[in-house]
């Protein structure tokens, strides 16, 4: 499974519009996803973990979506991921 950038492009924008309880199962496939490509660390942590603040998450996720970019090869733009977070 691929996620590309639109889809994650669309992920940062429904989080800053309507906050991470609205794309709980999308933060769910995308924890999955990274983690059968090999990647862990801490911000993988804080995202997958609901307890965690939502503006960690948030941040988190611009984490995750970068290395996703770059373990797929495709150019991470991550400034992009967290403005549309803000």
């Amino acid at each position: 499974m691929s996620i590309n950038d639109r889809y994650l492009y669309r992920i940062a924008d429904d989080i800053d519009r309507h906050g991470m309880g609205a794309v709980e199962c999308d933060v769910e496939a995308i924890v999955d996803h990274a983690r059968s490509a090999g990647i862990s660390g801490a911000a993988l942590s804080v995202l997958s973990d609901t307890r965690e603040p939502e503006v960690a998450r948030a941040r988190a996720f611009g984490v995750v979506a970068t290395r996703l970019w770059q373990h797929g090869g495709a150019p991470a733009d991550p400034a992009r991921v967290l403005t549309a977070i803000r």
